[in-house]
């Protein structure tokens, strides 16, 4: 195990010096470098260590740092991720094990047919429908924003869910709701596509599982398939697809960053297009930044959790090499 955490942080490393290479070539082209007669390997070098420690330079619009921006808006954007990837597994889960097990059934074809339709939809004609729908025609869930403006809810870790536990009990429950209600209909939006992908892998994995010696070896000792299901299959058919679950995040990063915009979502997505509306570079490199670097170290932990559960894995690595 301790060789495969080395590897994985390898490539870690790896990949984190790639995408500051990368910045570092922008920032040169955007003439933001100071011109010195060192080399350029010397620059990069101070580049690296600048946004290891935190020093993602000074947006030229607000005239804050970057780094405290990122900080502010990061936990808005991560608690609508968080919240999209929990539901997409609370649906997909059982979905994709029901069409796994009845894989040449209608019932799989059906539910793949729901789930192409589903991932071919774009998200944000998505969103302004139910907009449209949902809140301005039955005003079921409030239209825009993180929660009421009338409420205070101090800002101690930036998770709105965490953050009513500061408040006096008597004013938590309402605020509590009041942040569920704005965070329902963009995390329906948003749980769209990684639940598609839930499903759709999943139903492929349990349907590979269920045709293993050892599920017909269990029919045989006279289990039901709910028993099957829950104490063979399932737990086997999950770890297998978790890596490429975990590669969903960035293009939930990247829809959240236009679903923020059409529910005035406060994240850093809505922040970074507003940068690139203002031609604010700074905060441009300093942002792409952070969100690749967050999808990478997502990757990484997901991996590593699945080589941890799931100890075929760290054999798959072992035998390539």
């Amino acid at each position: 195990m301790l060789r495969y955490l080395i590897r994985r942080i390898n490539l870690l490393v790896i990949t984190f010096l790639i995408i500051n290479l990368i910045a570092f070539i922008f920032q040169q082209n955007q003439n933001l470098l100071i011109e010195s007669d060192d080399f350029w390997f010397k620059q990069y070098a101070l580049f690296v260590l600048q946004n290891i420690n935190g020093d993602l330079g000074v947006s030229s619009i607000s005239g804050k740092p970057v780094f405290d921006e990122l900080v502010s808006f990061l936990p808005a954007t991560l608690e609508l991720c968080f919240s999209a990837f929990l539901l997409s597994f609370i649906i997909g889960i059982p979905l994709g094990t029901l069409a796994g097990i009845y894989h040449q059934h209608w019932i799989r074809n059906l539910i793949l047919s729901v789930t192409m339709v589903g991932y071919s939809i774009p998200v944000f004609w998505l969103a302004l429908l139910l907009v449209m729908n949902s809140s301005l025609m039955l005003g079921w869930f409030p239209v825009s924003g993180r929660y009421d403006l009338l409420l205070e809810i101090p800002q101690v870790t930036g998770f709105g869910i965490i953050d009513v536990m500061w408040l006096e009990p008597q004013a938590r429950w309402p605020a509590l709701m009041s942040i569920l209600s704005h965070l329902a209909l963009p995390t329906l939006v948003l749980a769209v596509v990684p639940t598609t992908e839930v499903i759709r892998q999943l139903s492929n994995s349990m349907a590979k599982v269920m045709s293993e010696n050892y599920i017909k070896a269990a029919a045989t000792k006279g289990l039901s398939k709910w028993q099957i299901v829950t104490r063979h299959a399932l737990h086997n058919a999950l770890p297998p697809i978790l890596p490429s679950l975990g590669l969903q995040f960035g293009n939930v990063l990247t829809m959240a960053m236009v679903l923020e915009v059409v529910f005035a979502w406060p994240g850093i997505g809505r922040w970074l297009i507003s940068s690139i509306y203002q031609q604010d570079y700074i905060a441009i490199q300093g942002g792409m930044l952070a969100v690749a670097t967050l999808v990478i170290i997502t990757f990484v932990l997901t991996d590593l959790f699945t080589a941890l559960i799931h100890p075929l894995r760290r054999r798959e690595v072992y035998a390539q090499h």
